[in-house]
């Protein structure tokens, strides 16, 4: 299933392992474009050196560690303790605990 646009009132904790891939690696893709636009814009007025700058036509690198193996990773080193604190419905309410709305 590809998924073309992001219903903003789902969370993405329902979204298949595949679905939500997908759609990573279809925005990724589609960001593209308006990073190339981006980089030629500033790469003269830029502070980032270029050659850390990533090239626009760089093709998607299928042997990268995907983003939530990366995370989980970092997620297994945070203690139990501090897990506690955090609220059940955290991620449904990301905008009000963040930012008391």
């Amino acid at each position: 299933m590809t998924i073309t646009s992001f219903d903003p009132n789902k969370s993405v904790a329902s979204l298949t392992m595949a679905e939500l891939e997908a759609f990573i690696k279809e925005i990724v893709q589609k960001s593209d474009v308006a990073s190339a636009t981006l980089r030629d814009r500033s790469r003269e007025s830029s502070i980032i050196p270029s050659h850390i700058m990533l090239e626009a036509n760089a093709p998607f690198d299928e042997t990268a560690v995907p983003l939530w193996e990366i995370t989980a990773a970092r997620a297994a080193n945070v203690p139990d303790e501090i897990w506690a604190t955090i609220p059940e419905d955290a991620s449904e309410q990301v905008d009000r605990y963040l930012y008391h709305q």
